[in-house]
């Protein structure tokens, strides 16, 4: 353990051999006096007081008092030397932490907890700054006076000192004994403090779901739950380290017990001078003192050996794949995108795509569809670089991309998520980030091009408004607003869009989607999105299901050849929300699609469309909860949602079971019985939903008795 840590922390210091030399120089005068002092009195006994010398008197202080100022001046010069030592040290391990950071493959961050990351930074790299204060001050000057004394006392009386190494022997004994354990509590020590960092960091961020939820209360248990793990363990760790403290102490305590003994016995029979008896019991407690700081260094190079295996798991894990093959303006004027047999596994039980061939020609508006889960989104995390294909090939105008430079690639990418990221700084930073030299004119004609101009105008501090920790005091149209204006500023000439209106109001949208039309001219565009009216003029629609291609073409020749594709228009199509995204209506024939209601007269599916409610609700917001009675149906006529299950074993507490969309429904056994919601249902942006109560509809079917059973049989099925 101690040898990895000195060798790290040497391997640390290489890069600062000079100022390292001068340290160790100034150093080592420091510890030579503090060393050698307790020899003085030696001298002062035997050569000045018992023979009565003034003048050798005067001579020894003197000489003490010079070389106590020269070596106290170099002991303030280290001082100096190992400050700026050690914060150059901190500046390069945290750049170096981060830099790696930058280029690590996407799916570590994906298996690897944020607060784990954060704590590179806020524990280990603490961790091993104090390793190295502690080695290089309480350690060096500790081993120093240790050896200096052992050579001092040995001249003086062997065989004391013979017996004083022996006893360092079982001084030492026990924190060996005991410092695989130690490491061992320490490591399980800071994993509870990752865990717990987590749950806190998890719990700022999830506010809205806790207090919509009313999990106050809950959140408190299972954080009480964590602090009782995270006590035993702290409790363990604080055990161990007092041991390790302890036993030295004791140890020491004997071996005093036995010098003073041994040593008072030799003067008695005459073998040693009273001055050598002096000098060899105050050297022998400096030197004591220094062997039992060496024992208290052990706790501190337990910890930093810890971290230091920690920071290896991030500065091991592999880096982003990329070549070398720069792409230059002649070959990207044209960007052709080509996947030969593509499949993608995220891991071994999860196939996301299943031998995808495809091409998206130079210039043109390619849209990717299907339902959540489909694959369409790891495509485009396939064109970013961020995953390299398990199987086949991705290729980029005919070359491979395994062959092309990731950053040489990215500078000719525009992209929009679907979860927007803003950084903290102002609005005008914000946009500017995708083309740094940009001017304030051409940030502000992005952000007219992206519809947010006008508000940022409306805020007291304009552009220059600074924005809070990701975003939060936007709202999620607006972040995404922000987001497409990034994107147009940069004007790629690959442009990706993942969901890029998902958060929008219709005008918004409509305006928006105007925008991207005119933007793909002369460039390439890749578009993600479930709301099919937004692509029918792409090019190519690409449509997956359950990671695989199952269908390609134009909007209208896949409509007139059926197909899966046509089944997504049709649960789409027969809605309509107003401009406000405040009020939305279905007709009879979207109406009859519904299962439940299929071959019920066009009669009576007018009436139950006038039953139809519109509700709506905002990003985060819980829309159902478990256990609640349910008397009410939902329709998505725009946006959408998570049904998840509360689950205590989930990192997150819960589990979800799928992601639902523009026409998609739940809670239709609300229509038959009164009965608890068996999920919970939360909205992942802002939703209109068309909804119906089970009394109403009970209500138009009684009047139509045949209809009724019907209805109730189907929904019984169902159920």
């Amino acid at each position: 353990m101690v040898f990895t840590v000195l060798k790290h922390l040497i391997g640390y210091l290489r890069a600062y051999k000079p100022l390292a030399a001068f340290f160790l120089l100034m150093l080592a005068l420091d510890l030579a006096f503090i060393s050698l002092a307790p020899l003085s009195f030696k001298l002062l006994i035997d050569k000045a007081i018992v023979p009565e010398d003034m003048d050798a008197f005067f001579l020894i202080l003197i000489v003490l008092a010079v070389s106590g100022v020269i070596c106290l001046s170099a002991g303030v010069l280290s001082d100096y030397a190992l400050a700026k030592l050690t914060a150059r040290v901190q500046r390069d391990l945290r750049m170096r932490l981060f830099e790696h950071m930058q280029q690590v493959n996407i799916g570590f961050f994906q298996q690897t907890r944020s607060s784990e990351l954060l704590s590179y930074f806020s524990v280990d790299l603490p961790a091993i700054e104090r390793a190295m204060n502690v080695l290089l001050t309480i350690g060096l000057q500790s081993l120093a006076v240790v050896t200096i004394s052992t050579a001092v006392l040995i001249y003086l009386q062997w065989s004391m000192a013979l017996a004083i190494l022996l006893g360092a022997v079982v001084i030492f004994a026990g924190p060996y004994l005991l410092g695989s354990r130690a490491q061992a509590i320490n490591a399980s020590h800071k994993e509870q403090l990752d865990h717990m960092t987590g749950d806190v960091q998890e719990n700022i961020k999830a506010q809205k779901v806790i207090k919509g939820y009313n999990l106050q209360q809950a959140m408190k248990d299972k954080f009480a739950d964590r602090m009782q793990a995270m006590f035993l363990i702290h409790y363990r760790k604080n055990v161990i380290n007092a041991q390790l403290e302890r036993i030295p102490m004791v140890s020491l305590l004997l071996v005093n017990l036995s010098i003073i003994a041994f040593g008072s016995y030799l003067a008695l029979r005459g073998y040693i001078s009273l001055g050598s008896l002096v000098a060899f019991f105050t050297m022998y407690t400096s030197m004591g003192n220094s062997v039992f700081n060496l024992t208290f260094t052990i706790p501190t190079l337990t910890d930093a050996s810890v971290s230091i295996e920690r920071m290896d798991k991030l500065l091991l894990a592999p880096k982003e794949a990329t070549g070398n093959m720069p792409l230059t303006s002649e070959q990207n004027k044209q960007p052709g995108i080509r996947f030969s047999g593509v499949s993608f596994r995220y891991n071994e039980e999860q196939e996301a795509l299943k031998n995808i061939d495809l091409h998206i020609a130079p210039c043109t508006t390619a849209a990717f569809v299907g339902s959540s889960g489909s694959g369409k989104s790891t495509l485009v995390q396939l064109v970013l670089g961020f995953y390299e294909p398990t199987a086949g090939q991705l290729e980029i105008n005919g070359h491979p991309m395994q062959d092309i430079s990731r950053s040489s690639f990215r500078e000719r990418l525009g992209v929009v998520f679907q979860e927007n990221f803003l950084f903290r700084g102002t609005i005008l930073e914000n946009i500017r980030f995708s083309k740094p030299e940009a001017t304030k004119e051409e940030v502000m004609e992005a952000a007219k091009k992206a519809e947010i101009h006008v508000f940022i105008m409306t805020l007291p501090s304009g552009y220059d408004t600074e924005v809070l920790d990701e975003g939060s005091n936007f709202s999620g149209g607006q972040r995404q607003r922000l987001a497409i204006a990034r994107a147009i500023l940069k004007n790629p000439q690959i442009l990706l869009l993942d969901e890029a209106t998902s958060a929008l109001d219709p005008i918004s949208e409509a305006s928006i989607n105007r925008t991207f039309k005119e933007l793909s001219r002369n460039r390439t565009v890749i578009t993600v999105t479930h709301r099919l009216s937004s692509i029918t003029g792409a090019d190519r629609i690409f449509v997956f299901d359950k990671g695989e291609l199952v269908d390609s073409g134009t909007h209208q020749r896949m409509l007139e050849s059926g197909g899966y594709y046509k089944e997504l228009w049709d649960k789409q199509n027969g809605m309509q929300v107003s401009g406000s995204g405040q009020e939305a209506d279905i007709d009879e024939e979207r109406l009859a699609k519904l299962p439940f209601f299929q071959g019920v007269d066009t009669g009576i599916l007018e009436e139950i469309r006038s039953l139809f409610n519109t509700e709506t609700f905002a990003a985060g917001q819980p829309i159902i909860h478990a256990g609640e009675q349910g008397e009410k149906f939902y329709l998505i006529a725009r946006g959408r949602v998570e049904v998840s299950r509360r689950n205590a074993q989930a990192e997150d507490g819960k589990q979800r079971l799928a992601i639902l969309e523009d026409g998609d429904h739940f809670g239709e056994i609300a229509l038959l019985n009164n009965v608890p919601r068996t999920a919970d249902v939360t909205a992942i942006t802002s939703c209109v939903f068309l909804t119906l109560q089970r009394k109403g509809l009970h209500y138009v079917l009684s009047k139509h008795p045949e209809m009724n059973v019907r209805v109730r049989q189907t929904l019984k099925e169902r159920k």
